[in-house]
């Protein structure tokens, strides 16, 4: 198949640019090849002389049989029949030990680098920004990992097979021109011709190509969006569209994969025709010359028929790399924004939270538009329960954000005992928080990992005090397994109320010094809520809890209530004071929602 020289130069400039340090790799794998096609070029000249020493014919006359003839005068062997026969092994199992040395040396760089790309897109992904990992879309970060990572290791391999390929066919050409100049020449002609006659279908291939690495990226999207939401999928009874929409990706897919396979295989299988062919024909014109001799003709005939296999091979490895340009601007994107959305460390102070916490003016706006929040002024005491309360858009999960410091205020300050929030250490700054959302996230092991969650620190004594505090001990005791039970997929072997008091057991156990609940007994039945809410209570005192609720019972034990409404605080006070006056935006909401 042929290849546009211009596209496989782009492609392969993306290529140095990604595998750069691997470049002395390179050089070597370069070295071998040489060395492989000359062990192989050789071994199959070596036929000449051969066949001479086999029908008593005069030997020595052409280049190769007096290189071999020095090579043996040399190392004083004798230049006979079994000689020759032994010299043509060696060079053939020396190509064939050089040749594995080279595939292996490939595969264990590929391997190294697919391992070390992963490792660092991962760890890189975590270091970024919190805005851009909302930009992420289920299943892409996975299919990016896994998948495009693996075609872009991939050519280092296709990279290498292609330096042994045009080394190999550089060696091959060299020794077929000091048998036969004219009919070499004829061959490379012929292969020129025969890249210009296929070269449109690369246009075609590299569409399909293209299509199919956007076509995954949905696809893997798609099935990871919908398995997380089976639930609601299967109680709305919308299976059938969804498998419906499923079926339109997965045609679409292959109807791309059949077509690229049969501009790839139709093209292949073209080829051994044509070398058949063009040998024929050059057998015709050239054994009725004075000079012919059937050794010499066996010979490079041999030679020109690799030379063809390499070309056959070269093509299809380099339409091989050029096919996986998208994977490779897949990833050095996704390298790219990691890298410019990385989260910034710009403290050098370790916590320290003695005395208040002081928001200051504080304003915030996605993406420069409608302010989220506006002028937030209010301050925090050391072990005081604050309750955010506000509708739904009301800014309350964003302050929680700017709290946690996945977010950055566009203007204002957040001073902690009179230091500037910025200059605290943000590692230093979240091991000392504690963050329980509604939406709660379980590993898929025992309740001892989920609480302990990557964290060895985290003694026996720990989690029992933990889970006693979040009323999670007395249940897990009764499980045959206690602490060693498996929870499942998101912990769905268990209720709701009992996950999230195991993830209120797991913050606990880290003994935080500020404890934020957001929305964190929404969705929980009464007892639930009550047992947490006896949680919640026992904490009050010993740490700092801020709690988002739009239950009344919730938040009514809390030393001071702050109300937000479109981004700004309307008014705080003590539940009970806001509660009895009828003219406060807290009697309103509690109210309208009762």
């Amino acid at each position: 198949m042929a290849i546009d020289l211009n596209k496989l130069r782009t492609t392969l400039q993306l290529v140095y640019k990604t595998f750069k340090q691997y470049k002395w790799k390179f050089v070597v794998v370069t070295i071998l090849g040489f060395l492989s096609g000359l062990s192989g070029a050789l071994g199959i000249s070596a036929i000449i002389p051969l066949f001479a020493v086999l029908t008593g014919q005069e030997s020595g006359l052409d280049i190769i049989s007096r290189s071999i003839s020095y090579i043996f005068s040399l190392f004083n062997i004798p230049f006979t029949l079994p000689f020759l026969v032994a010299f043509i092994a060696v060079l053939f199992v020396l190509k064939a030990l050089i040749k594995f040395a080279a595939q292996y040396m490939n595969e264990l760089l590929a391997a190294e680098y697919e391992e070390n790309l992963r490792s660092s897109l991962f760890n890189k992904t975590f270091q970024s920004s919190w805005p851009f990992l909302m930009e992420q879309k289920v299943g892409y970060l996975e299919k990016v990992l896994m998948f495009d990572v693996s075609k872009t290791a991939s050519a280092i391999i296709l990279l290498s097979s292609l330096i042994l390929l045009l080394t190999s066919f550089i060696t091959y050409a060299i020794v077929a021109f000091s048998i036969s100049v004219f009919i070499t020449l004829i061959t490379i002609v012929f292969g020129i011709v025969l890249f210009f006659v296929f070269k449109p279908l690369l246009y075609k291939l590299k569409r399909l190509s293209e299509e199919m690495a956007v076509k995954y990226k949905l696809i893997s999207h798609h099935v990871n969006e919908n398995i997380i939401g089976a639930k609601m999928i299967k109680a709305r009874t919308a299976e059938d569209k969804v498998s419906q929409k499923s079926r339109e990706y997965f045609q679409r897919f292959r109807d791309i994969r059949v077509k690229s396979s049969l501009y790839q295989y139709s093209v292949g299988s073209a080829f051994e025709p044509i070398g058949f062919v063009f040998a024929s024909v050059l057998l015709m014109f050239y054994y009725k010359n004075p000079t012919f001799e059937i050794a010499s003709f066996v010979a490079i005939i041999y030679l020109i028929q690799k030379m063809f296999s390499f070309m056959q091979t070269g093509q299809g490895t380099a339409q091989n790399i050029v096919e996986i340009t998208p994977y490779l601007k897949s990833v050095a994107l996704y390298r790219r924004e990691v890298m410019e959305n990385k989260e910034t460390e710009t403290g050098t102070r370790e916590f320290k939270f003695d005395e208040n916490l002081s928001f200051q003016n504080i304003n915030f706006s996605y993406n420069n538009k409608i302010n989220v929040l506006s002028g937030i002024n209010f301050e925090i005491r050391n072990g005081d329960m604050i309750g955010l309360v506000g509708s739904s858009g009301a800014g309350k999960t964003t302050l929680v954000d700017i709290i946690l410091r996945l977010i950055k205020p566009a203007s204002g300050k957040i001073l902690v005992d009179g230091i500037d929030l910025d200059e605290i250490k943000i590692r230093s700054w979240r091991e000392n928080i504690g963050y329980v959302t509604q939406e709660m996230f379980l590993l898929n092991d025992t309740i001892k990992n989920n609480i302990r969650f990557y964290d060895d620190n985290i003694s026996e004594e720990d989690m029992v005090s933990a889970s006693k505090t979040a009323n999670i001990y007395d249940f897990i005791q009764e499980l045959p397994n206690k602490f060693d039970t498996e929870i499942g997929e998101r912990g769905l072997k268990i209720s709701g109320g009992q996950r999230q008091r195991i993830v209120l057991a797991r913050i606990l156990a880290r003994k935080p010094k500020i404890l934020i609940l957001d929305e964190a007994t929404s969705s929980l039945d009464t007892i639930s809520e009550k047992l947490i809410q006896e949680s919640i209570d026992k904490l009050k005192g010993k740490m700092t809890v801020i709690v988002i609720a739009h239950r009344l019972s919730t938040i009514m034990n809390s030393d001071k209530l702050i109300i937000l409404d479109n981004g700004k605080i309307t008014e705080e006070g003590q539940p009970e004071k806001l509660l009895k006056n009828k003219d406060s935006h807290f009697y309103k909401i509690y109210n309208i929602s009762n």
